[in-house]
């Protein structure tokens, strides 16, 4: 995982003019990015039908 958010950092870094000592800004950025993006692909949890309720 911090392969991806080390690439991740480094293309906004470069795209916003590579600023310096702006390290740990684009880091937490390309986090953030990177959660957000693996939160989408959760699936939420099925809901229970009237028979499998009775059943329970």
């Amino acid at each position: 995982m911090d392969d991806h958010i080390r690439d991740r950092a480094y293309i906004l870094w470069e795209a916003d003019g590579c600023p310096a000592g702006q390290d740990q800004a684009y880091w937490f950025k390309a986090a953030t990015e990177l959660a957000a993006t693996a939160a989408k692909t959760i699936k939420p949890p099925r809901k229970r039908t009237a028979k499998a309720k009775q059943a329970a």
